[in-house]
């Protein structure tokens, strides 16, 4: 059982890159350009209010019914979203193959590796702060467990609606929505350094930071393919690949953090380092693309 288990751990894992990379590429072709960064923040909706809604529900149902059943609950709901998936998209049969050589040659420049830098950052200061959230609310503010749960689902809730606000914002001012994203992560991370210590204004702190955090999520995507016109499917996974190392990078950070000794109250400092350096890279690639802009209307 445990090694099927992993099996299915590592298949799923390798599923969720490619779902989520080609999901916001085909929800951004649905509606016209103005919207693209909305519909790719409603998609990603799905992915918060599962953290919400789904943690919760898939743990009670386990609780009651075993862990086996939580699996079946998940491929039921599976097999749902794949009927839908059939019924409602559009079919595209003229479409062209995938050149795959051509989708390697988009990733050639600076551009692209850059805006996948800001999102390995943006992941990053993210998870810093948030892995550690449980033990600092419980060691350093003193919320109870079950005040724990709540506090996630407070942060949850903040997700969400941050994800609605950036696709909105992203949609009209894509290079002001990300460099204000980094600059709020980076000022509210640091005030929890210090608002951790009572109830009230943690709460608070934690719930404006997810509402701050999770608006970078669909303007991060929609950067990424813009860079890569010519290979929007292949940019899209390798953002997704490019968050999940951050999420690694964050946590490691935040351990590094406490295991040297520095105390929990300064890994939010940690993560506003982070927001910080990917404010960095972000100005340095609207730059870079202004400037690309400027030399393309000089070649026309």
């Amino acid at each position: 059982d445990y090694n099927l288990l992993m099996f299915a751990r590592v298949v799923t894992a390798l599923c969720h890159g490619a779902f989520f990379g080609i999901g916001s590429v085909v929800a951004a072709s649905l509606v016209p350009a103005n919207r693209r960064a909305s519909a790719v923040a409603l998609m990603f909706t799905g992915l918060t209010l599962a953290n919400v809604l789904g943690v919760p529900l898939g743990t009670a149902l386990g609780q009651v019914a075993g862990w086996r059943s939580t699996f079946w609950a998940v491929t039921v709901i599976g097999v749902i979203a794949l009927i839908g998936l059939i019924r409602y998209l559009p079919l595209q049969r003229d479409e062209e193959a995938v050149d795959m050589r051509a989708e390697l040659a988009a990733l050639k420049g600076a551009g692209i590796w850059l805006s996948l830098s800001m999102t390995v950052l943006f992941s990053a200061s993210m998870f810093a702060l948030f892995t550690y959230v449980a033990p600092l609310l419980g060691d350093v503010t003193g919320v109870s467990p079950s005040g724990v749960t709540w506090t996630l689902l407070l942060i949850g809730l903040g997700l969400t609606l941050g994800n609605i606000i950036g696709g909105k914002l992203a949609d009209r001012r894509l290079g002001a929505t990300l460099i204000g994203v980094f600059v709020a992560m980076a000022v509210i991370s640091t005030l929890f350094s210090w608002t951790s210590s009572a109830v009230i204004p943690a709460e608070i702190t934690l719930f404006l930071w997810a509402t701050a955090a999770f608006a970078a999520v669909p303007a991060l995507q929609v950067n990424v393919v813009t860079y890569g016109k010519a290979a929007p499917n292949l940019v899209s996974t390798l953002n997704i690949g490019a968050f999940n190392l951050g999420n690694a990078l964050g946590a490691w950070v935040g351990g590094s953090v406490i295991a040297h000794g520095l105390g929990l109250t300064r890994v939010p400092l940690a993560a506003a380092a982070l927001a910080l350096l990917a404010l960095i890279v972000t100005l340095i690639t609207f730059n870079q693309r202004g400037n690309d802009a400027e030399l393309a209307t000089a070649g026309n």
